[in-house]
C-alpha cells in the first residue's frame, strides 16, 4: 500500500513539473511574438480602393516591410534612403524607412496639397490677392527673413509657386492662415489628409517644416505624400521651374519684383541627374535635425520611381546618395 502511494505522489510530481514547463513555454512564446504582425499591416504600397478602416491601409500590395534593408550598407552616410520602382512594385534600396524622422521642408508638399484642394473646392483662387495680416518672425528657429511684412499683397498663386520652387517658410504660414483661418486650424487639415493616405506614422505641427518635437514622419510616409502630391497637375508644373519670376506689392504700396531660383540642385545644373530620368514632383528640405533632404518623383523609360533620403553632413552627400539610388536601374 505505501509503494503505491509513493508511485502516486511520483506521477503527481511529475505532472506539475510537466505542466510548469508547458505553461513557461507558452508564455515564452507569446512574449516573442509582436504585438502585430508587421508584414501584413504595414505596407508600403497603398491602392485607394482597398483602404482599411479608412485608413489608407491595404494587406495585399506590399513591396517593403519595415525589417527590409536592401541595400543599405551603399547608405552609411544617410539617416534614411528609400528608392522604389512604382511602376512594378520594387524595392531597390532601404534604410530605417519607417523610421521616424523630421521632414523639414518636404513638409510643404503637404501644404501645397491642402491649399489646392481648397482651390478645387472653390474655396478660394489662385488668383485671389491675399493681404498679410499678421506680423511673422521665424528667424529665431532659423527660418530666414520675411520680405512680406503686414499689409502686403501678393496673389495665392505665387505665394504657392514660391513656396514649393524656393522653400519660403514664411508664404507657408501666410497660405494657412488664408486658407483655413489659422495655422492650427490649417495643420489639423494636413494631418487628416496624411491620415487618408495611409501616412499614420506622420504628425504635422507646423505649414513649413522647421524643427519640432510634434513634427515627425518617415521615409515611407514621405513616399505615400509624394505619390498623393503627383495626382496634383499644377503641383507638376511649379515642379518644373528651375526659377520663377513674380511681383507682390508691399506693406507702402510700391510694387516689388522678385525672381528665385529652385533649391533641387538637379534642375539648377548644379548636380547632374542619370540618364533618361525626369523629375516630375520634388521637395528639398534642410535643417538642424532634418539634416539635407530630397524628395522626388522620377520617370525613366516608360517608369515611375520614388526616391528619398537625407545625410547630415552635407548637401554633396545627399546627392551624391540619390544618384547612387537613381544607378541601381540599369
Amino acid at each position: 500500500m505505501r509503494i503505491f502511494r509513493d508511485f502516486l505522489k511520483s506521477i503527481i510530481v511529475l505532472l506539475v513539473i510537466m505542466m510548469f514547463f508547458t505553461i513557461v513555454t507558452y508564455v515564452n512564446n507569446d512574449i516573442d511574438k509582436p504585438y502585430f504582425d508587421e508584414k501584413t499591416t504595414v505596407p508600403i504600397s497603398v491602392s485607394d480602393d482597398k483602404n482599411a478602416a479608412g485608413l489608407g491601409i491595404t494587406f495585399d500590395d506590399t513591396i517593403i516591410y519595415r525589417d527590409n534593408t536592401i541595400n543599405s550598407e551603399l547608405f552609411d552616410d544617410c539617416y534614411y534612403a528609400l528608392f522604389i520602382n512604382e511602376t512594378d512594385h520594387y524595392a531597390y534600396a532601404s534604410k530605417n524607412a519607417f523610421k521616424r524622422m523630421y521632414p523639414a521642408s518636404m513638409t510643404k508638399l503637404m501644404t501645397a496639397m491642402i491649399v489646392l484642394d481648397k482651390v478645387n473646392s472653390k474655396e478660394i483662387s489662385l488668383d485671389d490677392v491675399v493681404t498679410v495680416s499678421n506680423y511673422y518672425d521665424l528667424s529665431a528657429k532659423g527660418g530666414g527673413v520675411n520680405e512680406l511684412g503686414r499689409g502686403s499683397e501678393i496673389t495665392v498663386k505665387d505665394l504657392l509657386y514660391t513656396l514649393l520652387i524656393h522653400s519660403n517658410n514664411y508664404y507657408a504660414l501666410i497660405l494657412a492662415d488664408y486658407t483655413a483661418g489659422s495655422e492650427e486650424a490649417f495643420c489639423e487639415l494636413m494631418n487628416q489628409k496624411a491620415r487618408s493616405i495611409g501616412a499614420t506614422n506622420t504628425h504635422f505641427s507646423n505649414p513649413h517644416g522647421l524643427d519640432d518635437v510634434d513634427h515627425y514622419t518617415t521615409a515611407y510616409d514621405m513616399y505615400l505624400i509624394i505619390k498623393e502630391a503627383h495626382k496634383y497637375e499644377i503641383i507638376k508644373d511649379i515642379c518644373s521651374f528651375s526659377s520663377y519670376n513674380y511681383s507682390y506689392y508691399n506693406a507702402s504700396g510700391n510694387l516689388i519684383e522678385a525672381d528665385v531660383s529652385a533649391t533641387n540642385f538637379f534642375l539648377i545644373d548644379m548636380a547632374k541627374l542619370p540618364a533618361n530620368y525626369n523629375i516630375e514632383v520634388w521637395k528639398t528640405g534642410t535643417d538642424i535635425g532634418a539634416g539635407n533632404c530630397l524628395i522626388m518623383y522620377l520617370t525613366k523609360d516608360g517608369k515611375d520611381y520614388v526616391a528619398v533620403a537625407s545625410c547630415g553632413e552635407s548637401k554633396a552627400l545627399l546627392y551624391d546618395a540619390i544618384v547612387k539610388m537613381l544607378c541601381l536601374v540599369n
